[in-house]
């Protein structure tokens, strides 16, 4: 807290005395100003008073056209740095430019040109800017209101006809006297003449256009309307109507006591539009302090060259030293409490402001929490993924397991039964004898695993398939002294239908298995329906085989036994 309160009172420090030289510059620049007008008012009065030295009087004349030359050169100078708006900065610069014209006008008119017609077409020529200045005036209304770098349409520079075209006039008057007209028979002269109706049209452009730029300066401004200091502006400007119409009428005193015209307007002029920007219908960067004072939500302070302080926002200052300024220059730093400090160039010094990055910084945190979480979250279910995925395929293989184990256990079985026999019998011969059944139902055993794991990834199988599964079983028969042959007549299967084939001639030749000597197996189709027939040269018996393949069918003739199963038939 004491620090805090420190930089608040080295803050308004800093800022009385910010505004005291602000007001002393803006006092003495109003005071010069008045005093070079003052001194060219006392020129003109002593270049007009009787019984001056001509030299005297020349010299005033001079003195005083370039006070007026030095005052509106450096108001267009002034103007050109304060003015935001690019184009409006432009136009105003060059209706000072205008101003100098009209001045350097005038002093070849009165005090370099002898020749009358010279002099006199030196007047129309008054008119070039006395048209263009308040149409610069309607530009410039245009252009604020805009971002910096906005350019006016072409077609907006259609205004600049109407002032041409009258200017054009008006240079031409001595052909056709439509703006000033003069008696017959005298040299046309500025003390002998009247007004022609061009004349009003050159006074009426002027006064539209200065109206109609103040009151779109006035609609366009984001200021209270009832301010009244936007109605500043209307003073110069309700002057320069009265001045110009009292002129036009002679009136007694204003030619008296009055400026000459060009000056009286370049100067109205210039006090118009420096009303304006004062009241802030023109946008300037001027006031750094007093708008630097009123920011709530902005942290930035402005510096010279070597880091003096110049303008700053009191409400969110935070000191630095000059090492971290610098450092800045060429990154953002941070400071440790959460704001980012930026460092950029600015004509004439560094603009220095800090950036809240609380916000940034506790989401970033909280980011990374949510980021860790989702980690070990993953972590977690990238586990039980590979739990599941083990338990599943555990469950699986019991599945099959389970599954083949049902379709071959009577096989099983018998070959558990084998071994015991084979284990109590002593005679070589009859130890072969069940070896060879062994290896029989051991074949069968192999062939029904390989068509469970095939009939979980397809539902057709080639016949060729079967074919392999045949041959094998009939070599394993070999051993047992039982010869054979098959045929497989048919194309791709079922893997439902080889399997019942399979399983049928397994039981056929399981009933054969000790009596048969000789085994023939055919599959085709018969009649168009694909059925098995297995033929022994013994007569066996049929009752298990027909009792598990309802539809299966038996014929014996003369020691020999057939059976038959129509595929499909079969439960």
């Amino acid at each position: 807290m004491p620090s805090s309160i420190g930089v608040r009172a080295v803050s308004s420090l800093r800022w009385n005395s910010t505004m005291e030289k602000r007001k002393i510059k803006t006092v003495y620049t109003a005071v010069s100003v008045g005093a070079a007008v003052a001194v060219a008012v006392v020129c003109r009065a002593v270049s007009r008073a009787e019984g001056i030295p001509l030299f005297i009087g020349k010299l005033c004349n001079v003195l005083r056209t370039l006070i007026y030359l030095g005052l509106f050169a450096g108001w267009g100078v002034t103007v050109y740095r304060r003015v935001v708006q690019v184009q409006a900065r432009k136009f105003l610069a060059l209706s000072a430019g205008l101003m100098l014209v009209w001045m350097i006008l005038r002093a070849f008119k009165f005090h370099f040109i002898a020749n009358a017609t010279a002099v006199r077409y030196l007047w129309y020529a008054y008119y070039a800017p006395m048209l263009f200045i308040p149409t610069l005036a309607l530009f410039v209304a245009l252009s604020i209101g805009r971002h910096e770098g906005y350019r006016l349409p072409k077609r907006a520079f259609l205004l600049a006809v109407p002032a041409a075209a009258l200017v054009l006039v008006t240079l031409a008057n001595d052909f056709h006297g439509w703006v000033f007209r003069f008696p017959e028979g005298i040299a046309p002269s500025e003390s002998n003449y009247s007004y022609g109706w061009a004349y009003i049209l050159n006074v009426a452009w002027g006064v539209s256009c200065g109206a109609a730029s103040l009151a779109l300066m006035f609609v366009k401004s984001r200021l209270p309307k009832k301010n009244p200091a936007l109605w500043i502006p209307v003073i110069p400007f309700a002057v320069v109507i009265i001045y110009v119409a009292a002129y036009a009428m002679r009136v007694p005193f204003i030619l008296a006591v009055g400026w000459d015209l060009a000056v009286f307007e370049c100067l109205a002029f210039a006090v118009f539009f420096e009303s304006c920007i004062a009241c802030g219908l023109i946008q300037s960067n001027t006031r750094y302090a007093e708008a630097f004072r009123a920011s709530r939500n902005l942290s930035v302070q402005i510096f010279d060259e070597d880091y003096n302080l110049k303008y700053y926002s009191e409400e969110n200052v935070s000191p630095a030293d000059a090492e971290t300024l610098r450092s800045a220059e060429k990154s953002p730093v941070f400071t440790g409490d959460g704001k980012l400090l930026h460092n950029m160039p600015v004509r004439g010094g560094r603009a220095v402001w800090t950036e809240d990055i609380s916000e940034l910084l506790a989401a970033r945190e909280t980011l990374q929490l949510t980021r860790e979480e989702l980690k070990d979250r993953n972590e977690f279910l990238r586990y039980s993924y590979r739990k599941e995925e083990e338990y599943k395929t555990v469950e699986e293989q019991n599945r099959l397991y389970d599954l083949l184990q049902s379709k071959t256990q009577r096989q099983i079985n018998g070959i558990e039964r084998r071994v015991k026999e084979y284990r109590a019998e002593k005679t070589d011969g009859e130890r072969r004898r069940l070896v060879a059944e062994i290896i029989v139902l051991g074949s069968y055993i192999k062939r029904r695993k390989d068509f469970v794991l095939l009939a979980e990834n397809t539902a057709l199988l080639p016949g060729t398939s079967l074919e392999n599964a045949l041959a094998e079983s009939f070599r394993a028969l070999g051993l047992c002294g039982i010869k054979g042959t098959f045929a497989v007549r048919t194309g791709d299967l079922s893997v439902s239908a080889l399997t019942l084939c399979y399983d049928f001639f397994e039981e056929v030749i399981e009933a054969a298995l000790g009596k048969a000597k000789y085994i023939n197996a055919r599959v085709a189709e018969v009649n168009g329906l694909l059925r098995i027939a297995v033929t022994l040269d013994c007569a066996v018996d049929a009752a298990r085989v027909l009792s598990l393949y309802s539809g299966a069918e038996t014929f014996g003739e003369e020691g020999e036994t057939e059976f038959i199963l129509p595929l499909g038939g079969a439960v």
